[in-house]
């Protein structure tokens, strides 16, 4: 430290002045109770958008179909405790709006998780099954990918894929052969 209080940076192998502060010890503590101020305002900030999100969720009309899905997927894939929470409602609600998916292929793709989960062994022998909401609604591949996973109904064709191919050779027997629907 200098004679007036400032630091004084010293290169320890030389010994010669690198840096010199031009804040006083007190005139740092003054800045570091500042930032700290700062810091606890945006928390509070935070947290009031947090609540916000989680009251918009509650509110939205489309908060109840993804529920029904979010009870469909605890009770499928064993997940008996999860809590339905604001950030699963958003991460569903994507694939309920959009026009291609709706509620029938998220309770499809939920149905695929649970009947053909990637699953590896722990050392103490128990099962880790990744069928989580949140992998399921990652993106759009995957939740696809999670669909077509899901067992085949015998008595729809249509039923096979979760989403339209547009090659003829994975259409339906009756649209390949070019029987009319």
């Amino acid at each position: 430290m200098s004679a007036d209080g400032r630091y004084i940076v010293i290169d320890s192998a030389t010994g010669e002045q690198l840096e010199r502060s031009e804040y006083t010890p007190q005139q740092l503590e003054v800045q570091i109770k500042g930032l700290q101020r700062d810091v606890r305002a945006w928390t509070m900030r935070y947290d009031d958008l947090k609540r916000d999100r989680v009251k918009a969720a509650k509110h939205h009309p489309l908060y109840d179909e993804v529920e029904i899905a979010f009870r469909h997927w605890k009770a499928a894939c064993n997940h008996k405790r999860s809590p339905y929470t604001a950030d699963r409602f958003w991460l569903a609600l994507p694939y309920l709006e959009n026009k291609k998916y709706g509620l029938k292929l998220m309770l499809r793709a939920i149905e695929g998780a649970a009947f053909d989960a990637f699953e590896v062994t722990r050392k103490n022998g128990s099962k880790k099954r990744f069928d989580e909401w949140e992998r399921i609604f990652k993106d759009a591949g995957t939740f696809e990918e999670f669909c077509n996973r899901a067992p085949h109904h015998d008595g729809d064709s249509r039923a096979r894929r979760c989403l339209p191919v547009h090659g003829a050779r994975d259409r339906p027997r009756e649209l390949a052969d070019g029987a009319a629907r």
